[in-house]
């Protein structure tokens, strides 16, 4: 369903993703786990675009929806630059325009792709749910306002149809009495309900979850989780980054752990959080368990 190929995220001078490879499977379960600050929400933000990757590749649905790969040539130009005391002129000159020959011309192939993909992300997008740490509702929409906005203004939906599907999906998330409030009534495990009703509400083939429940009293999480829960127990592909080991556990058939803007351990719930191999996954994992 996913499948990422040297994934790199730079903001500026600071890198936060660092060559990530991998491949989600159709309905696979899979949570992220690792410490603030490894890159756990812009790997999930770069998956649907919402952070436009430095480098890399990922494919969607088998369709490529982002491929740049001119990071690496750009590196080995700087490299060259760097060293050309090192070089006699002639040698320097000569590995200087090969490798600028070679980084021009996957700028100029990546200029016509990315195009491309820019003018396809929505329709790809349409297919990815999100559901944020802080909600991100709607403010000046009601509740069902809120859910039948996006399948109207993108045609999949009449506003009967989209009205139907809001009140069926208000129901599992326990908010049809809300049909009519705005969003400022609601408590924190409400809005995330919300959120996720109007993430379900595009019928996606991909849920994203971004700490989800990090921004709720603990008396809201319970709820949030267990209507994750419900969308994990349909079948859907999901994909969370999550604090709630627990639950991770309980609902995933892969746990990635990150640090420091790379996956450094990945494996089932059992492998990860009983037996991990590698000694931050350890580390980590003996201060939040």
């Amino acid at each position: 369903m996913i499948d990422v190929k040297n994934l790199q995220k730079n903001f500026g001078s600071l890198e936060v993703l660092k060559g990530i490879d991998e491949h989600i499977n159709k309905g696979e379960v899979v949570s992220v786990i690792g410490p603030s600050g490894s890159g756990k929400s812009t790997f999930l933000r770069c998956l649907n675009l919402l952070e436009t990757p430095t480098n890399g590749i990922i494919e969607f649905d088998g369709e490529i929806i982002y491929k740049r790969e001119s990071l690496q040539y750009k590196q080995i130009l700087d490299e060259i630059k760097k060293n050309k005391s090192q070089m006699n002129p002639t040698e320097y000159k000569k590995r200087y325009s090969e490798a600028l020959s070679t980084y021009n011309e996957y700028k100029d192939l990546e200029k016509k792709h990315l195009d491309s993909y820019e003018r396809k992300i929505n329709i790809h997008r349409q297919k990815m749910g999100m559901v944020f740490q802080h909600f991100n509702v709607f403010p000046h929409l009601t509740v069902l306002e809120n859910i039948t906005l996006a399948p109207v203004l993108t045609n999949k939906m009449t506003e009967k149809e989209a009205e139907k599907t809001a009140l069926e999906l208000l129901e599992k998330v326990g908010l049809k009495d809300k049909v009519k409030e705005y969003p400022k009534k609601l408590s924190g495990g409400q809005k995330q309900r919300l959120a996720i009703a109007r993430a379900l509400a595009m019928n996606p083939e991909v849920m994203l979850f971004d700490e989800p429940t990090s921004a709720l009293d603990p008396e809201m999480v319970k709820e949030v989780l267990e209507i994750i829960k419900a969308v994990v127990n349909t079948g859907m592909t999901v994909v969370i980054v999550t604090h709630e080991m627990g639950f991770a556990r309980e609902i995933s058939d892969r746990v990635l752990f990150m640090d420091d803007g790379k996956i450094i351990e990945r494996g089932t719930p059992k492998e990860v959080f009983d037996n991990p191999q590698n000694q931050r996954t350890k580390e980590f994992l003996s201060k939040v368990l």
